[in-house]
């Protein structure tokens, strides 16, 4: 879901599991690389909620903003608090901006930060596609370095929620792009179920209603589609207005139900 940093961002979309199997013709279900007619996101600031079996164990707070007429900007931080930080403590951040005309990533900075270790990831793009730096502290035995990602079409996390934004999302429609996080490359797939409705933050709204299946592009192997065990099913929801701001996420993964939820938003431009 964009507007969530990644390490939260991924228990929010989740995974469904897939035995490895080559799908050679995998790329024909891809959807055009043509931004839908959905209008573009307004600037808001937003607070989330992320919670493990109804506990609240983190929270993220999210800003959208322009630079200029032609560049979207993502900044996003959040951390666990409570029981969740004791078992797992983590503090990240996601400083990501794209272009508004074809989503198309420009640069990504995302920090995260563990009790014991911490992880900084570049994503860039440059003439000849996108490129990766991952680096760790402490270090590994082999140096961090620039990879190009050779898969397109291709795009970062916040780019390609607005990628996914943008199209019809009618009843029964599929969307199905590419979406680089910064590890690995998946195949995410989203089919809109309809409109159901939901109360967020004590308010009832319409929303789309998105079933989601991730799957892991395997680069070293013929860009096979492979299985995540960890994760199994996911659901997020949209409002169904102008905005199309995510309202609630949901995931079954393998320590149970996660959730991620908007507790407040405000828009700067009303």
């Amino acid at each position: 879901m964009f507007g969530q940093i990644k390490p939260l961002a991924w228990l929010a979309l989740g995974f469904s599991v897939l035995p490895s199997i080559l799908l050679a013709d995998w790329r024909s279900s891809l959807t055009p690389d043509t931004t839908g007619p959905f209008p573009s996101i307004r600037p808001f600031q937003a607070e989330f909620r992320i919670g493990w079996t109804d506990i609240e164990a983190a929270r993220a707070h999210v800003k959208i903003s322009t630079e200029g007429s032609e560049v979207l900007r993502l900044s996003a931080s959040g951390g666990t608090s409570g029981l969740a930080r004791v078992l797992w403590q983590l503090d990240a951040s996601l400083d990501s901006t794209t272009s508004r005309n074809g989503f198309r990533t420009i640069y990504s900075l995302q920090k995260e930060n563990y009790a014991s270790r911490s992880i900084i990831t570049q994503i860039v793009s440059r003439p000849d596609g996108i490129w990766r730096l991952r680096e760790n502290n402490p270090p590994g035995e082999n140096a961090a370095r620039w990879k190009q990602i050779k898969i397109s079409p291709l795009r970062d996390l916040f780019s390609g929620m607005l990628f996914i934004r943008s199209q019809n999302l009618r009843p029964g429609e599929s969307v199905s792009t590419i979406i680089f996080p910064g590890d690995s490359p998946f195949l995410v797939e989203m089919k809109s179920l309809g409109i159901e409705r939901i109360t967020v933050a004590g308010t009832a709204r319409d929303a789309i209603k998105l079933d989601i299946r991730i799957h892991r592009i395997n680069l070293k192997m013929d860009d096979r589609l492979e299985e995540h065990g960890k994760f199994r099913s996911g659901t997020v929801w949209l409002s169904n207005d102008a905005d199309r701001i995510p309202l609630r996420a949901e995931v079954d993964i393998f320590i149970g139900y996660v959730f991620a939820e908007l507790e407040s938003i405000v828009f700067n431009n009303p």
